[in-house]
């Protein structure tokens, strides 16, 4: 049989076709592991330190993507599995900390945005009272025979401002897992994608469809428990489905308040998401800190900061199975020697999840630190 050059080139560029899907096709999904879409600029050991904090962990996330076949080739778009830490369930820890387990708002099994509805009665756990919450409960004889006293005249209500919906959509949250919607590939190759730019996303939607654009920052780990919280989500703007295709779709940026690029994710918007219930009380300076157990503890900050003050956004390591509701107050102090406290300042909840809350803080009269310790007002 005789092979012609034009045939074994036929071949060769055959061979490499299916050499680069393969190398670009994920491993096999299996509990413990998750979906990640590697982002330009991405290396492994970057990735590395997005999901366990060590940057030296590489090789456990390459042993796991068998797909991968030099360390030092992955592209934006590519699929990886990468490991779930493993996360202790809720228990009592130094100071009354709890280790949560990273079930917090914003992805639910397939990668849906949820928030926790604020309480219909107002702030929880902020020595709200309540006229008549007692009344029907006096015995007979305490009823009949003493004489009411003139109550004393109502302090006037305080004054509310809310939060500004540019404000309170650029919060973000920790969430548990990452999306299932992701950014796969970028108009004209570009880097970073802003209003107006297409994208295409690695599922078929129906047109017409919204989304939060988020990204994955980095997992966040409990500054004192080390347990797993879950990952920190930063929200870039919006998008809207443009084209479904069999296996993609085409989106559309809107009001983009910073760049996505291929990796970022995809979330559905909320319906039930109400700006409006969110209210920030004026200013107050903060009162002395009794002894006992903390409420919580900050958690982590956006982009890595180390320090935040005023209107600034934190992370917060309790949630809904703490009894925590968005508009909740709590007052930020640290541990000083020998059995001191100092207060910092004061921060409100936006969103609450069930292990982890997003908060603003509202006043600070010095830098605020992750670490930094809570009693609720």
């Amino acid at each position: 049989m005789k092979i012609t050059t034009s045939g074994i080139r036929t071949v060769v560029a055959g061979l490499a076709i299916l050499t680069l899907f393969a190398a670009s096709a994920p491993a096999a999904e299996r509990p413990g592991f998750e979906t990640y879409v590697v982002r330009s600029g991405d290396t492994l050991s970057k990735i590395s330190g997005r999901v366990f904090g060590d940057v030296k962990r590489w090789r456990e996330i390459l042993k796991e993507n068998p797909q991968v076949t030099n360390a030092n080739h992955i592209y934006p778009g590519d699929t990886l599995l990468v490991p779930v830490p493993e996360r202790a369930a809720p228990a009592g820890g130094a100071g009354g900390l709890v280790a949560g387990e990273g079930a917090a708002a914003g992805v639910s099994g397939g990668g849906s945005e949820t928030f926790a509805a604020p309480a219909a009665t107002g702030d929880q756990g902020a020595g709200v009272s309540v006229p008549g919450a007692n009344a029907g409960t006096e015995t007979g004889a305490e009823a009949g025979t003493t004489a009411a006293e003139p109550e004393p005249p109502a302090a006037p209500a305080r004054a509310v401002a809310v939060v500004s919906p540019a404000l309170y959509r650029s919060a973000g949250f920790i969430a548990d897992r990452l999306p299932a919607i992701a950014i796969v590939a970028s108009q004209d190759d570009r880097i970073l994608l802003g209003t107006d730019d297409a994208a295409i996303v690695n599922q078929p939607i129906p047109s017409g469809t919204r989304f939060t654009v988020v990204r994955a920052e980095r997992r966040i780990f409990h500054p004192v428990t080390h347990k797993d919280l879950g990952w920190l989500i930063r929200i870039l703007g919006s998008a809207e489905v443009t084209c479904r295709g069999e296996r993609t779709s085409t989106v559309a940026l809107r009001a983009m308040n910073a760049g996505a690029t291929v990796g970022d994710f995809l979330l559905p918007i909320d319906p039930n998401d109400v700006l409006e219930q969110n209210t920030l009380a004026d200013k107050a300076q903060p009162g002395c800190i009794s002894a006992g157990a903390c409420d919580g503890m900050i958690v982590a900050f956006n982009e890595g900061r180390l320090i935040l003050g005023e209107q600034e956004f934190a992370y917060i390591d309790r949630g809904t199975a703490a009894g925590v509701r968005p508009g909740q107050r709590f007052t930020i102090y640290r541990e000083v020697a020998p059995e001191g406290r100092i207060t910092v300042g004061e921060l409100q909840v936006l969103r609450a999840g069930v292990q982890t809350s997003t908060a603003l803080i509202t006043t600070s009269v010095q830098e605020v630190q992750v670490g930094y310790l809570l009693r609720a007002r």
